[in-house]
């Protein structure tokens, strides 16, 4: 990391590879004639704490949907960093490590926002980061939200047997009424804001200390009932 300059800025990073299982070219499917990754483009340039946004992908088609949306995509991602199994570190090692070596600088905070929310506001974005900006010791700060069930009353399935998650609950345990369990809560994708030391000097993503700003619940494309929900909410 010699000669780079650490900025105090934030970049968002959108990232939106082409090889979507559950729903065939899922970055690129829209809602109210607007796509996904363009939805996500367009709340992060509404955001003034945010001085860029990027996009991060390996498809050509994709790089010219964010293009129109005015992103900056200086280039294309790696096929090794663009499977089902790519995970969040191994994308922002990447485009951090490539922007470092072309311009220099690398800003001192990442926000990451995921297509699949489509339905965000400027507002809780920037609530975020001067959220982020102004607590101590933390590293990272993801969106949650409050599970309808609290996580001790989830199963698994072990030889056709129903097996608590929590493996020193007894059935009868984890049968018994929410109200017995503390509250759980999901992270759903809303954004992740990381600072970039983390991936040089931590070698992680999230790190030691992530803060959890809590939302409410939101919708999340995974599959194609979501899309459908998510049009038909547009609607109303």
């Amino acid at each position: 990391m010699k000669n780079i300059t650490f900025s105090n800025d934030v970049w968002s990073v959108i990232p939106a590879r082409s090889g979507s299982k559950g729903i065939k070219n899922k970055n690129l499917k829209k809602i109210k004639k607007l796509s996904l990754v363009g939805r996500a483009i367009k709340v992060s340039k509404k955001s003034k704490l945010i001085q860029r946004t990027f996009l991060s992908t390996d498809s050509d088609k994709i790089k010219r949907e964010g293009l129109k949306y005015k992103a900056e995509v200086p280039f294309l991602r790696s096929k090794k960093n663009s499977r089902d199994s790519s995970n969040d570190f191994d994308i922002l090692k990447e485009f951090l490590s490539r922007i470092a070596k072309k311009e220099k600088i690398i800003p001192k905070y990442i926000i990451l926002l995921r297509p699949t929310t489509p339905f965000r506001s400027a507002k809780i974005i920037n609530k975020a980061i001067n959220k982020f900006k102004k607590i101590k010791n933390y590293d990272s700060l993801v969106t949650v939200h409050k599970m309808s069930e609290p996580v001790h009353k989830k199963f698994f399935i072990k030889k056709n047997k129903l097996k608590p998650a929590f493996s020193k609950l007894t059935l009868d345990q984890a049968n018994k009424p929410r109200q017995n369990f503390p509250n759980s809560y999901t992270a759903n994708g809303y954004l992740d804001i990381v600072k970039t030391k983390n991936i040089y000097k931590e070698k992680k993503y999230l790190s030691k200390k992530c803060f959890p700003f809590i939302i409410p619940k939101t919708i999340d494309i995974d599959e194609s009932i979501d899309l459908e929900i998510a049009n038909y909410l547009v609607k109303k």
